[in-house]
């Protein structure tokens, strides 16, 4: 089963550096564009939305795995190390339930896309449109993670 979260989160990171290299690379033509040629390609600003969108829902999961949100700690510093503990398996329950029901509701939002194109690029929106299912579905999948190791550790049951 590790062996799988690891391939899942290697794939989540490759397609994270894949979609953003792909934005850089846009901006860049367009940039280029601008500055050389007499005109610049209308669709650079469609495919660096789309690149972005990519780039924050293969990203999210990750964010959550490694406990890279900006978390505001004030409070929670306050309260003794087991309530923080439960706290955060409770907000982490929490963020899944979220998630869970944003994942449901975007899978339903994939039919609209199947009879819309993009303006410029002429790409079926339900790719687009997959981006909010991809997103929400690692952030399910690696906040129920978090819940299942922050309580293993809770309990003194270890990794």
């Amino acid at each position: 089963m590790r062996k799988l979260w690891s391939l899942f989160g290697r794939v989540l990171e490759l397609s994270s550096i894949l979609s953003f290299l792909g934005l850089v690379a846009v901006v860049l033509l367009q940039v280029y564009a601008r500055l050389f040629l007499p005109k610049s390609p209308h669709w650079t600003e469609e495919a660096s939305r789309f690149f972005f969108i990519y780039t924050v829902s293969f990203a999210s999961g990750l964010a959550i795995r490694e406990k890279a949100f900006v978390n505001v700690d004030v409070f929670t510093n306050l309260l003794p190390t087991a309530a923080q503990r439960w706290l955060q398996i409770f907000l982490d329950f929490l963020v899944a339930a979220f998630m869970a029901v944003v994942f449901y509701y975007s899978l339903k939002n994939l039919g609209i896309g199947r009879m819309q194109t993009s303006a410029s690029l002429r790409v079926p929106m339900h790719y687009i449109f997959a981006s909010m299912s991809v997103l929400s579905g690692t952030v399910v999948l690696y906040s129920l993670g978090s819940v299942v190791r922050d309580m293993r550790l809770a309990s003194g049951g270890g990794n």
